[in-house]
């Protein structure tokens, strides 16, 4: 038997074609590219965003970044950067919107990066040690005391997946056609004045959007971990 290649993800091109199939435009008559992708995109961030919320781990990637010791003409003159933003250097993830856990290690050291305490309430006044240990995410940026030595941060956090623009584009969520041809034929009739068929249409969008969550949700049930010991202390890892 031939092997065929297949793939769980869908481009956008699949999308849209099944967006004109339910709004009975098959020619692109009525529907271009140019009319859906607008509606197309405002669909896929609505869809990222509810599973965001739902704690569905498609949404979520790690990266590492290195903070140096900051030097001026080859001295070193102040711990590393106290936090890390959009205009900082190194910056944010460009694809991040919000991070869940940060862990630490020394820069070339290798072996296990070690959580880090999240703060809630103003960052205490601390003077920089070897390590950063805790960390406040405010006003778009992670904020940090400082350490003594060059810290590579490994940041876990939900990102936001790059725009759809042409029909060959990949929808990054698997098995996400259906929910979003339904959710674009939603927003495509509204614009019309079509309510009964964006209303079809919406609750259709509701049901399949529904099932990914619950396909998602269903496999993080069946992960086994170990819970935190009495007595947890934060430089054991815990799995």
């Amino acid at each position: 038997m031939p092997v065929v290649a297949t793939t769980r993800y869908s481009n956008a091109g699949d999308v849209l074609a099944l967006v004109r199939a339910l709004m009975n435009d098959p020619n692109a008559v009525i529907w271009s590219d140019a009319a859906l992708f607008p509606f197309l995109n405002a669909a896929y961030r609505s869809l990222q965003e509810e599973l965001a919320v739902n704690g569905v781990t498609v949404m979520t990637t790690y990266a590492d970044v290195d903070l140096p010791l900051i030097t001026l003409d080859g001295t070193t003159t102040a711990p590393n950067p106290a936090r890390i933003a959009d205009d900082t250097d190194p910056q944010l993830p460009a694809d991040l919107v919000v991070p869940y856990t940060l862990q630490e290690q020394a820069t070339g050291f290798g072996g296990l990066f070690v959580p880090m305490e999240k703060i809630t309430g103003p960052l205490p006044n601390l003077d920089p040690m070897p390590y950063l240990r805790i960390w406040k995410w405010a006003a778009d940026q992670i904020e940090l005391v400082g350490a003594t030595q060059a810290i590579t941060v490994r940041i876990e956090y939900e990102r936001a997946l790059p725009g759809l623009s042409q029909e060959s584009d990949p929808i990054e969520i698997p098995y996400a056609n259906k929910s979003l041809a339904y959710e674009v034929a939603a927003l495509a009739a509204r614009s019309r004045g079509a309510r009964d068929l964006a209303m079809d249409m919406e609750q259709a969008a509701d049901r399949t959007r529904q099932r990914i969550i619950e396909r998602y949700t269903r496999a993080e049930q069946y992960k086994a971990r170990r819970k935190k010991p009495y007595g947890y202390r934060r430089r054991v890892i815990y799995l």
